[in-house]
């Protein structure tokens, strides 16, 4: 705070939630203009379900040569039954290296040392109001209070076709194809008798399937036709690659998922399964080879498909009521929380105001 003429001058810069600033599983209340956790779901009396935690986090602010001025932060809130939220701030001297998150004090004084850049950011929490509910396996930890079910089993994902036009599921696309009788499709009709070929001449090139649905590949197969004189047309040298933005299996970006090198192949009706790490979810999926298996003109395969994990989900395995409240027994690792709230609790924050 600056004095000025024996009186001390708030300095004050407003920030309107929801004009600037990035959400992080958090909300605007059209109706109040308040900042709220995003609801998820509801229970079966229809009360909502809302994310355990959120954030909102202001664009940079240039508090310019009198950044000295400023050292509290003050909102406008309101909190109810079990939620809360926190106030944190970091700072930088020249909007590119900046310091660790601090939370301010009780009475909104900023920690973090005075610099010229500062951003804030509003942490809120809030409990649930179902009894049980899910959540993927890798985000938590197997302990004594959880139960793991299996909802869905892994499996092979590619559809069945019997064109190349395009279905609900997606399509097949390649860089090239020697004939109809020889497209993209007869990779994935579920038969080895037929096969995929490219065109005369191309021994680099690629073959894949386009999901309307995102999809996360575990691993991925490749089957040799049953005519014996297409075993040398299998790809031999190959990097496996996703997309979200192709929309021919051509253009778009692609990112590399796995690379297999000197792959042999010698009899007909072989299926080779290679696995890759977790990736991201992505619509397209393709193999890009790089050589054959030694035929001088032609590349193909006889199928090609695709490997989706299953979901697994964990669930509360204890008899607690809705209105229990948080306890000293609940693990530090892995454990889910509940607590009953109702529509109005739920932390509320409109106006923040650095002085």
């Amino acid at each position: 705070m600056a004095l000025i003429g024996g009186n001390t001058e708030k300095k004050k810069i407003g920030l309107s939630i929801g004009v600037s600033g990035t959400h992080d599983k958090t909300k605007i209340n059209k109706d109040t203009g308040f900042l709220e956790l995003v609801d998820i779901d509801v229970d079966g009396e229809g009360r909502p379900i809302y994310v355990e935690q959120g954030s909102w986090t202001s664009d940079v602010i240039n508090l310019g040569d009198i950044f000295q001025d400023f050292e509290k932060v003050f909102t406008d809130s309101k909190v109810n039954g079990s939620s809360s939220f926190a106030v944190l701030t970091r700072v930088s001297s020249n909007n590119y290296d900046w310091s660790d998150w601090v939370a301010i004090a009780e009475d909104g004084t900023i920690q973090s040392d005075t610099k010229q850049y500062i951003q804030v950011r509003v942490d809120l929490f809030a409990g649930f109001v179902t009894d049980l509910f899910f959540i993927a396996k890798r985000d938590f930890n197997i302990n004594e209070f959880l139960e793991e079910k299996n909802a869905k089993a892994g499996s092979y994902i590619t559809p069945k076709l019997t064109s190349n036009i395009s279905s609900v599921e997606g399509f097949p696309f390649a860089s090239s194809f020697y004939s109809t009788s020889f497209n993209a499709w007869h990779a994935f009709d579920k038969n080895s008798s037929t096969y995929y070929s490219s065109v005369a001449g191309e021994k680099i090139g690629s073959l894949g399937f386009y999901f309307n649905t995102k999809k996360r590949v575990a691993k991925y197969k490749l089957t040799s036709s049953s005519a014996s004189g297409q075993i040398s047309y299998m790809p031999k040298s190959w990097i496996l690659q996703g997309s979200n933005d192709t929309t021919d299996g051509t253009n778009g970006t692609w990112y590399n998922l796995d690379t297999r090198t000197n792959q042999i192949w010698s009899a007909v009706n072989t299926t080779k399964e290679f696995e890759i790490p977790i990736s991201n979810q992505y619509h397209a999926y393709r193999i890009k080879w790089s050589e054959n298996n030694g035929n001088a003109s032609y590349t193909g395969m006889g199928e090609l498909d695709f490997y989706e994990y299953g979901t697994t989900s964990l669930s509360l395995k204890r008899d607690y009521t809705n209105d229990k409240e948080l306890d000293s027994t609940w693990s530090d690792t892995g454990s889910l929380h509940r607590q009953k709230i109702t529509r109005s609790q739920w932390q509320r924050i409109d106006r923040l105001e650095v002085k």
